[in-house]
């Protein structure tokens, strides 16, 4: 009896929906003995076949069904161990770096080690550089470069300047990768930063972005320490344009007798940095008088626009560009009278007026030496602009603060502010002390006016009226004046000469004033 023939599973892809279409058409259907698979053989072709042959042919449709349940088995497991791998991941990775501890990513003695080299100063970048070429070329020689970095952190002025920074695992590697590098001082160790201050080293620092308005001091030149005023910024940031207080002396250190130079210039004499010109507006009279030929008039939107000695003046402040890295944009900290000399005069009233928002921008809040407990303070910007009230604590840049009675639905509650948002808060008749940022410091005397962030205040000492900014006051524990660390104090008997005696009626800050025995 022959055995009952079965059919081959077609092979298809899993991943296959193959779906039979119906036809509405009745057919005949065709009968099962009429073909054959193709894979399959007819009984009278296995006759033909040598023996043996439908066995082999058995063997290889049977390796083929296991070949198939293979390769299925293979793609599941796959699926699940890539599900099981990368799942994981992505739920670690998911938490983010919170549920790593600080002190894991900190560098371990594993590390490799940071070295610093001395260099010669405006260098850095450049060495840097060749370093960087140097790894490049022997990448694939016999005597690699054992380092794994170099970089730098110096800004002009910067107490990091003249200082370069290698990452390697030996002192030896440092010195091999230097050796030959122009400007490294090969004569100076290696030094190796210790672990706790090397991610100090790689902390990004935000860089001051310079706006119109800002004051910055000048680096170097005539005018170094001088303030200056930022005009305007150029596109690509590097160079900006200032205006300065000139100090200009107008041809009066010019030697009469020495010969003209090219250009009909007589030379002028050598004068030490000390002696340098004090800052006053440009006066156009006065350099009339002695370089008429040097001076024109330029023609623009305002009548005090002049050239002079190929330089600009506008409103009697020079006008020059300059690079950024030569200006001093931190820890500026402008003194009244230094910012009140760029006051401007309305054109209306003749009154001087101050940008304080820019001065407000320019100056480094201090909460330790402008804010203490129990200073009355005001917010004078924000969406609590002009509430007041006394300051309770200072702990960073906020200052919390119990709002007086009188400021609405506010009064009594405790509000957090930050600096940069108050002032302290004086009124007519307070008796205050200048406590620094000014030439009057330590002065003492009565608040008489208040205009913004500026107080006039009548002297206890010589009965005048200074201006000072409101930060650099507080309130007067004491009646010492001026006079108060002097060695003199009032109606003291001195002897002016051996045969003048007097007694002190007045102390000031420099200076006494006494009456002699004739009552001069």
């Amino acid at each position: 009896q022959p055995s009952r023939k079965r059919r081959k599973k077609q092979k298809r892809n899993q991943f296959i929906d193959v779906e039979a279409e119906v036809d509405e058409e009745d057919e005949e259907e065709p009968e099962e003995d009429d073909e054959l698979p193709a894979d399959e053989m007819h009984p009278d072709d296995l006759q033909e076949l040598p023996p043996g042959a439908d066995r082999d042919d058995r063997k290889h449709r049977e390796l083929d069904r296991q070949r198939e349940a293979q390769f299925q088995m293979d793609v599941e497991e796959e699926a699940a161990r890539l599900k099981e791998r990368y799942g994981r991941q992505s739920r670690a990775t998911g938490t983010g770096t919170a549920i790593v501890p600080q002190r894991l990513l900190l560098p371990t003695p594993e590390d490799p080690r940071i070295f610093r080299m001395k260099c010669k100063p405006g260098k850095e970048k450049e060495i840097v550089m060749a370093l960087q070429g140097r790894i490049a070329e022997r990448a694939n020689s016999r005597d690699p470069v054992h380092i794994f970095s170099a970089f730098e952190r110096a800004k002009p002025g910067s107490p990091l300047a003249g200082n370069l920074y290698i990452e390697a695992r030996r002192v030896e590697d440092v010195t091999s990768a230097c050796d030959g590098v122009s400007n490294v001082f090969m004569g100076t160790k290696p030094f190796m930063v210790p672990l706790e201050e090397m991610p100090d080293l790689l902390k990004v620092q935000k860089e001051k972005q310079l706006e119109p308005g800002m004051y910055v001091r000048m680096r170097r030149g005539l005018y170094s320490g001088d303030l200056a005023q930022v005009w305007e910024v150029e596109e690509q940031g590097t160079q900006v344009v200032v205006r300065i207080v000139p100090r200009l002396d107008y041809g009066l250190n010019e030697d009469a007798n020495a010969p003209l130079e090219d250009g009909n210039k007589r030379k002028r004499m050598a004068k030490p940095m000390m002696q340098r010109p004090p800052p006053r507006l440009f006066n156009e009279n006065e350099a009339r008088k002695k370089h008429s030929k040097y001076l024109t008039k330029q023609a623009g939107l305002s009548n005090n626009a002049w050239n002079y000695q190929s330089k600009e003046y506008l409103d009697g402040f020079l006008i020059e560009t300059v690079r950024v890295n030569a200006l001093q944009t931190e820890d500026v900290n402008p003194t009244l009278e230094e910012v009140t000399k760029f006051a401007t005069s309305g054109a209306e009233n003749g009154e001087e007026s101050l940008d304080l928002a820019a001065l407000a921008a320019t100056l480094k809040t201090s909460a330790a030496s402008e804010f203490l407990p129990g200073d009355k303070v005001e917010i004078f910007r924000g969406e609590q602009k002009g509430v007041s009230g006394r300051s309770m604590q200072v702990y960073g840049d906020v200052v919390k603060i119990r709002v007086d009675p009188g400021n609405g639905g506010l009064s009594g509650q405790t509000l957090e502010a930050p600096i940069k948002d108050l002032r302290k808060l004086f009124k007519e008749g307070d008796h205050v002390k200048v406590i620094g940022g000014s030439k009057y410091t330590d002065e003492v005397g009565l608040v008489v006016k208040t205009r913004d962030d500026r107080v006039t205040l009548l002297t206890d000492s010589n009965n005048t009226e200074v201006t000072v900014f409101s930060k650099d006051l507080r309130e007067a524990t004491d009646s010492g004046g001026a006079g108060a660390d002097s060695k003199f104090t009032l109606f003291d008997l001195v002897q002016l000469d051996p045969a003048t005696i007097g007694c002190v009626v007045k102390v000031d800050r420099e200076s006494l004033r006494v009456m002699d025995q004739n009552g001069s």
